[in-house]
């Protein structure tokens, strides 16, 4: 997705930042009843990831300041771990057990339970609880990487207030997600504006900023980088909904039903709910034991709608005013080039 020659380089080295803060945890916390066990198994829960957001760090940074520092590497691996906690945090939201084509931590710990005679809810309880546990471990982790940056006080306090804004905007996006399926009654805008939120400002926006900071960017590119960002972000996200419906399981690695069964509200489901073809399959939408029957069934009525092609209208229109505002920032080159590559795998994923 970005240049290869940059992830050949440090790729490696990021990993081995992310291994040594899990290990810091580790021995901090030591073996206090078994949270040794959930810890080796976030780490596990970790790997196979793409690492997109350290990758965006790093791609920033070499466009201001050729060669990756040690500062850039390890805030790469901060974001990246942000990355890991929101993703154990939204399992818990989701009521998720499959991450990444496997069991995730909550299915594991949930088994661990079951295994020593826990009923299913308590077990189902303490996977969770592991979860948000785990969770709040990373985001600590990540914030004591960016705060121990060997950078003078004021960029270090830029660093982190980006850091905090990624946070507050992703919780508060994560709330408005939520809100958004118990009312049912959500327009473009304001899934556009949760998706920018919950998402596209940390996954996109905030590692773009946090590269160019340390690689000592004007001020003005820094903030066109986050503008940039969240638009790509919002048709990452747009995508991923799309995927979560119509996707094979095998290539995303998440189940074509959880969204539906979740009654997760969409640009697909707002378009797909104000078409007659919804009124016969509404009451499929939503229901948690959702079959691949009535799967099809909603799928078939979001195509008839309209709704996938008014969506796949709307990545296309972001990712023209994503590349309309690289053009005025008059970024550096390479940076566009990677900007570029970044748009083709976020927005053109198979299905």
């Amino acid at each position: 997705m970005i240049d290869r020659a940059l992830s050949a380089d440090v790729l490696a080295d990021v990993d081995a930042v992310i291994d040594a803060c899990f290990r810091d945890v580790a021995e901090r916390i030591g073996t206090v009843e078994g949270f040794d066990e959930v810890w080796d198994q976030a780490r596990q829960g970790a790997e196979g990831g793409k690492l997109l957001r350290p990758r965006l760090v790093l791609s920033a940074h070499r466009a201001f300041a050729d060669e990756p520092s040690d500062d850039a590497i390890r805030a790469a691996a901060a974001v990246e771990l942000l990355h890991l906690a929101f993703l154990l945090h939204d399992d818990v939201i989701d009521r998720d057990l499959i991450r990444r084509g496997g069991p995730n931590l909550i299915a594991l710990r949930r088994d661990a339970a079951l295994a020593v005679g826990a009923d299913e809810d308590a077990a189902l309880r303490y996977g969770a609880s592991c979860a948000i546990l785990a969770g709040d471990l990373l985001l600590s982790a990540a914030h004591r990487l960016i705060a121990g940056l060997e950078v003078p006080s004021a960029p270090r306090g830029a660093l982190l207030q980006v850091l905090a804004d990624a946070v507050d905007a992703a919780a508060v996006g994560e709330h408005a997600d939520i809100l958004l399926g118990l009312r049912g009654d959500a327009d473009e805008a304001a899934i556009l504006r949760t998706m920018e939120h919950k998402t596209a400002r940390y996954s996109f926006g905030a590692p773009l900023r946090i590269g160019a900071l340390l690689g000592g960017a004007p001020p003005a590119a820094v903030e066109a980088l986050g503008f940039i960002g969240a638009t790509i972000g919002i048709a990452f996200q747009a995508r991923d909904d799309v995927l979560g419906v119509f996707g094979d399981p095998r290539q995303t690695g998440k189940s074509a039903l959880s969204d539906l069964r979740e009654g997760k509200m969409t640009l697909l489901i707002a378009h797909a709910r104000t078409a007659p073809a919804w009124n016969a399959v509404s009451a499929l939408f939503g229901d948690t034991d959702l079959d691949d029957d009535g799967a099809t069934a909603l799928r078939d009525a979001i195509r008839r709608s309209g709704a996938l092609d008014r969506t796949e209208a709307v990545i296309s229109s972001l990712v023209v005013e994503a590349r309309a505002s690289m053009l005025l920032a008059a970024l550096p080159a390479r940076l566009v080039d990677d900007l570029e590559r970044v748009i083709a795998g976020a927005t053109e994923r198979s299905r």
